[in-house]
């Protein structure tokens, strides 16, 4: 095993480092909250919307567990940020956020007996820093409510050049690479697994929507409301905000 120093740049790259934990693979899974087992999973949101999903799909690249509590990608880092990796997961899943049942991801993964203090999701659908991605990450569909109106609403997101951002300094091009836009960290957590454990991943779809305000969407076609692909309007910008959150939407265990 050899310890990482860096963030690797592509879904295939990644290594699990150690300090001396025993190294083991294992099974990896994905599910929705446990409350949401059939096919729907309603909640308030934080504007006092009354969310019911039917549908929500989360395409996830990549996971990884760290020794080290990671500074967030949304700051003025590069994107190979330091750590040691002690978990990783490679294999992309689809997962059905509208079952709590245990989605298997297709690859095992590889891990040690080292603590994790952070958590990362890659939310890409190739190499993490490819400047175009026309995977859907995010599918979602349902309902809000809100003092008698209804909102149908429906959306895809993706993170490709509409989420590129113009970088601070024009002399330095490269300062705000799409990467960081894909990587969902830090997570917080404290774990440590053990050869024979497994590894889950739960998302909460209702963090994602905590600060839509379903309102000011665009009207669709079919007389609903859409969320845009890019940043539009800022509820459509809050919903892609809420995707990318390290806090209220994702959680690892060892079982």
């Amino acid at each position: 095993m050899r310890v990482l120093a860096a963030l690797p740049m592509l879904l295939t790259a990644g290594c699990v480092g150690s300090t001396g934990g025993e190294s083991f693979q294992f099974d990896a899974y994905a599910a929705g909250p446990e409350s949401a087992r059939s096919g729907s999973y309603a909640f308030v949101n934080g504007r006092g919307y009354a969310v019911e999903l039917s549908r929500a799909r989360l395409h996830v690249g990549a996971v990884y567990l760290n020794s080290a509590v990671q500074t967030s990608v949304a700051s003025d880092t590069s994107c190979t940020l330091a750590g040691i990796y002690v978990a990783e997961v490679t294999s992309g899943l689809d997962v059905d956020l509208l079952s709590g049942t245990l989605q298997r991801f297709p690859g095992r993964g590889s891990a040690t007996s080292d603590r994790a203090l952070s958590g990362e999701v890659w939310l890409t659908g190739g190499a993490i820093d490819a400047e175009s991605d026309a995977t859907v990450i995010l599918d979602v569909a349902g309902v809000a409510a809100k003092d008698g109106t209804e909102y149908p609403f429906g959306g895809t997101l993706t993170i490709g050049q509409n989420r590129a951002l113009p970088p601070p300094n024009p002399a330095l091009p490269g300062a705000r690479p799409i990467c960081k836009q894909r990587v969902v960290t830090p997570i917080p957590l404290e774990l440590t697994g053990t050869p024979g454990d497994e590894l889950l991943l739960r998302v909460d779809p209702a963090g994602m929507f905590s600060n839509v305000d379903f309102s000011t969407l665009e009207t669709a076609q079919d007389g609903g409301v859409r969320f845009a692909d890019d940043s539009r309007n800022q509820a459509s910008d809050n919903l892609y905000n809420g995707l990318r959150a390290s806090r209220g939407v994702y959680s690892f265990d060892w079982r």
